[in-house]
């Protein structure tokens, strides 16, 4: 694309809600981009690692068997796609962003960022990652069987390494940091049940310990001054996700979680600005309601760019 060339619509983020804006608007025949800072499209999908059962085209497949799908889809269509250097600054008003000293500007922009991961913050996470830290009990667990385990978290996702990592034998200590957990019922029901899983709740993880690889995890109980440590071999941090808004915030619409706000059909209160998928999505953030909020999306902006009749 031409330096200073105005695009019809620019998208930021490459999974599966950006990837079908782009070809339901290329189908009317706009000039689209979309702008993904990891070196593969596909968002969300790379962080898959168990078969996917709550879509009937990627049913059983893993999240990178599915994105290689969509990717080949996205090649077929020729969609224009810039991987590999994150957007450094973006201007809602003027629907441009900033990627590699160059601006990209669009009459429409769709945000699509999706999500990252939260991260607890404490010594020895990042540095013992790879080395007994591990973000999946879907992707690692084998590696740990028969050996104890931590598993940091109180969601869906923590309890169910919880009891993906009892499965192969390991002894699990699920900590987590209040007495209420948001996970599944069911799963948190399996989870009490199951002689193999200690749960201790209101537990803040100071450390993780080891200097090769994970020895423990110290943490202190809700209101104590002493500091108790779990003996583990392996760390599961499972504490959820965060919406990836930073560069938007105090120019459209955020909840207290930093959610984009939309309006059916993703309309921003910002003209000529939309988002779909993860990024807009905490109540159902799964492969098909962001393939259909990028769907509706990309309709709302040709109708914006007078392609739809009102």
């Amino acid at each position: 694309m031409p330096s200073g060339e105005r695009l019809d619509a620019l998208i930021l983020g490459g999974g599966v809600a950006g990837l079908t804006a782009a070809l339901t608007l290329q189908g009317f025949g706009l000039e689209t981009l979309v702008v993904e800072e990891a070196r593969s499209p596909g968002g969300q999908l790379h962080e898959i690692h168990a078969p996917i059962t709550d879509h009937p085209f990627a049913f059983g497949s893993d999240g990178a068997r599915f994105a290689s799908v969509v990717l080949e889809s996205a090649r077929r269509a020729e969609l224009s796609i810039l991987v590999g250097s994150p957007v450094t600054k973006v201007s809602l008003k003027a629907k441009s962003a900033a990627r590699d000293g160059e601006r990209l500007r669009g009459r429409t922009l769709l945000i699509a960022t999706g999500l990252k991961r939260r991260w607890l913050g404490i010594p020895g996470e990042r540095e013992l990652l790879g080395r007994g830290v591990s973000l999946s009990a879907n992707r690692d667990r084998t590696a740990y069987a028969g050996k104890p385990v931590v598993v940091i978290g109180g969601g869906t996702g923590a309890v169910e390494d919880a009891l993906l990592c009892a499965e192969v034998g390991c002894p699990v200590t699920l900590l987590h940091r209040s007495s209420r957990f948001r996970a599944r019922t069911d799963f948190l029901e399996r989870a009490r049940k199951n002689q193999s899983i200690q749960i201790i709740i209101n537990a803040e993880p100071r450390r993780i310990l080891g200097q090769e690889r994970v020895e423990g995890v110290e943490y202190r109980a809700r209101g104590a001054r002493i500091t108790r440590t779990v003996n583990s071999e392996g760390v599961f941090v499972r504490i959820g996700w965060k919406p990836r808004t930073e560069l938007l915030r105090g120019q459209v619409g955020l909840d207290r979680a930093g959610y984009v706000r939309t309006r059916p059909g993703g309309a921003t209160r910002v003209a000529g600005v939309y988002a779909a998928g993860d990024v807009c999505s905490p109540r159902c953030p799964t492969i098909a309601n962001a393939a259909g909020q990028g769907a509706a999306a990309a309709w709302e902006i040709a109708r914006y760019l007078k392609r739809v009749p009102e």
